[in-house]
């Protein structure tokens, strides 16, 4: 037993390990719900299921459901592609192409107390990673803007009775933000950097219901969580009187801002007709209407002429949109050992044409998935494949006025993605 529980902690350990390495998310949204392979073939509808380690995440009150020890690690591989059809001079830009591998980790144990089950996560459910050319129309926009988010999620779970099962977890959420720009040439035409970090806190709870053989009812939530990111601003290639000002060609200072991670209700209802079939549909709300505005302060600068230049623009405005998300998923049982799964999905948009820019080039979501399951001995393999289509979207505003930039165009995305679990019960 000592064994197993060392073999799960160097695994888990092998996660944070890679993650420092890894961990950029790539679909040109800010939310990527690509944390285990079994639900993600089957259209990432998993809250009423809940039934492998994964539940951890997705609704801790299935964890109820698992019985002994399990230890999942599984891994995922996203290949984003975004194009932007230029309006002024009617070329096709492509964003740069890159490859991103995403790890998860779960365990989860029995209690001795009965009913009462205990599960740990690693996890990176949300994230964003764009890369436009320097020399781009996106250059002084947006070059490069990468979101890493980790979350730890210990979570207990109880079983009321046959009936009911509820589930309460703590969220402790690292944040990482690293952006660039290019600065005008009146400036010097160099680079603006941000790069920022912090830490908080949040929880999940979750509920599963039985109302009868063969129908299952899930309910989850997750908190909003506020990040108040500390950390630096810089400027190069200073010229002329920016030079002067700022006290020669390149200039770092201390910088603040902060965002929120918004929370989240989701419900599931899954429906077993025979011991073949299991067919899930998922709703999503998301709180996206608490990404308001972009601020940056500087708490180390006081003249006026260098906050001039700095605070141009600021604050950016946001107004993002509540929105929704629809999924439904299938898994059928050929064989003892094998299942079968796919599933559709549609997710809403939350940025309004108004604020959107090119560091997230969101649209309306649409993708199928397939995937498969295998028990082989002890280990249970789960693999799957989603085709993720951003509705094209036409852009005119006035995002880039205050550097002089237009960003408006069509701008068109897909992203195929594809995971794999390794699950061992125990």
């Amino acid at each position: 037993m000592l064994r197993k529980l060392w073999c799960g902690l160097v695994l888990f350990i092998f996660v944070m390990m890679s993650s420092e390495l890894v961990f950029a998310l790539g679909s040109g949204g800010f939310r990527n719900e690509v944390v285990d392979g079994e639900a993600a073939g089957k259209g990432y509808c998993f809250t009423a299921q809940a039934d492998n380690p994964s539940a951890v995440h997705y609704n801790p009150a299935g964890m109820t459901q698992l019985e002994g020890q399990s230890v999942s690690l599984g891994y995922t591989l996203e290949a984003p592609r975004n194009e932007v059809d230029y309006t002024a001079t009617g070329e096709t830009v492509q964003m740069q192409k890159d490859l991103f591998f995403i790890p998860n980790f779960y365990y989860v144990t029995e209690l001795p107390w009965k009913d009462l089950s205990f599960g740990f996560a690693a996890v990176s459910p949300y994230g964003l990673s764009t890369d436009w050319a320097d020399d781009s129309f996106s250059q002084r926009v947006s070059t490069e803007s990468d979101v890493t988010m980790y979350n730890i999620n210990p979570s207990v779970a109880y079983k009321v009775s046959d009936f009911l099962s509820l589930g309460f977890g703590v969220n402790y959420f690292m944040a990482e933000i690293a952006k660039r720009r290019r600065t005008t040439a009146a400036i010097g035409g160099g680079n603006f950097i941000l790069d920022v970090d912090d830490e908080g806190w949040g929880y999940n709870i979750g509920a599963l219901l039985k109302p009868a053989d063969g129908h299952r009812i899930g309910i989850s939530y997750r908190s909003e969580i506020d990040l108040e990111y500390e950390g630096s601003a810089s400027l190069d290639g200073l010229i002329g009187i920016y030079a002067a000002a700022f006290g020669g060609s390149s200039y770092n200072t201390k910088l603040e801002t902060n965002a929120t991670i918004p929370r989240s209700i989701a419900i599931g209802y899954a429906y077993q007709p025979n011991d073949r079939w299991t067919i899930e549909a998922d709703i999503e709300w998301t709180d996206w209407a608490c990404v308001e505005e972009e601020y940056l302060g500087y708490p180390e600068e006081g003249a006026p002429a260098r906050l001039l230049v700095l605070q141009d623009g600021l604050p950016i405005s946001r107004d993002w949109n509540d929105v929704f998300s629809y999924g439904i998923g299938a898994e059928y049982k050929a064989t003892d050992k094998l299942d079968l799964r796919c599933g559709f999905l549609y997710h809403e948009n939350p940025i309004g044409s108004a604020t959107i820019d090119t560091a997230l080039p969101d649209s309306d979501k649409y993708g199928v998935t397939l995937g498969a399951g295998y028990l082989f001995k002890d280990v249970q393999i789960d693999f799957s494949y989603a085709f993720i289509e951003l509705k094209d979207r036409d852009i005119t505003n006035d995002v880039g006025s205050s550097t002089s930039s237009d960003i408006d165009g069509t701008y068109k995305g897909y992203v195929n993605i594809c995971a794999v679990s390794f699950t061992y019960k125990y």
